[in-house]
């Protein structure tokens, strides 16, 4: 089905995964604010939808996202602080705070606030022809959307120094060499295999993989005082779930996990 109200995203949910794919491909799935508006919507309802327990963030067409549509009409007293703070960081926020594993599938190029998106995911997967890229140097701009707080903790910070200046980009490969990528799959079985992870991430337990996802975050910040204690935590909540005494149980009985 489509969002209500515009085309720009197409939302389904089967086999436990809600599926979210950018639907804008003439213009690569460039950002205008139908598409900022449609995706913060859709990630809101995966984050409230029981049924759901993974999201598979992916698009229509060849690119993943171009990023800005740089054609789009904006009013005049458009103000860039405002929209990036407003409509952009609400988006990249949600991905990362969403309590739900978020699959990043990338058929083609994930250019701009699209490398963000991209990155911010869970789990990235991406075909053969896929790549990241950066050109705002060549317009005179820097990234934005949190690409070098993300870019700087993949690359570290003399790569990505060099990436951002010189406007380069980074293959599918080399963001599997990187670990920006978990996996390189031929286009046409993305799907599949985004389907067959989502698949598995909806086994385990709901509130486990909540809490693996917030501590992770945690601790690209915080001491190691500090997300031990949080580890703690979150382990004395995990022992208290149904799920978790289940199969503590059927691993004592022989059973396995």
């Amino acid at each position: 089905m489509t969002v209500a109200g515009t085309e720009a995203i197409d939302y389904q949910v089967k086999d436990r995964a809600a599926w979210i794919r950018l639907n804008r491909p003439d213009s690569l799935n460039a950002f205008n604010a139908a598409l900022r508006s449609g995706l913060l919507e859709v990630l809101e309802r995966a984050a409230e939808d029981r049924e759901v327990r993974t999201v598979v963030l992916t698009s229509a067409g060849r690119a993943f996202c171009a990023g800005a549509d740089l054609l789009e009409s904006k009013p005049a007293d458009s103000d860039v602080i405002s929209e990036l703070m407003g409509e952009y960081y609400p988006i990249l926020r949600r991905v990362r705070s969403l309590e739900k594993p978020v699959i990043g599938v990338a058929p083609g190029v994930a250019a701009g606030v699209g490398a963000s998106l991209l990155m911010a995911c869970d789990q990235v997967l991406m075909s053969e022809e896929a790549r990241i890229y950066l050109a705002f140097c060549h317009i005179g701009l820097v990234p934005d959307g949190g690409a070098t707080w993300l870019l700087c903790r993949s690359l570290g910070y003399h790569r990505a120094f060099a990436l951002i200046t010189e406007g380069g980009s980074l293959d599918a490969r080399e963001c599997l060499r990187l670990g920006i990528a978990r996996e390189v799959v031929p286009g046409e079985a993305l799907d599949a295999r985004a389907a067959a992870l989502a698949a598995t991430l909806a086994e385990r337990s709901a509130l486990a993989t909540a809490k693996a996802k917030a501590l992770l975050h945690q601790a690209e910040t915080a001491s190691f005082d500090e997300v031990f204690r949080a580890e703690a935590e979150a382990q004395k909540l995990c022992m208290a779930s149904e799920e978790s005494k289940q199969a503590i149980a059927r691993f004592r009985q022989g059973k396995g996990a």
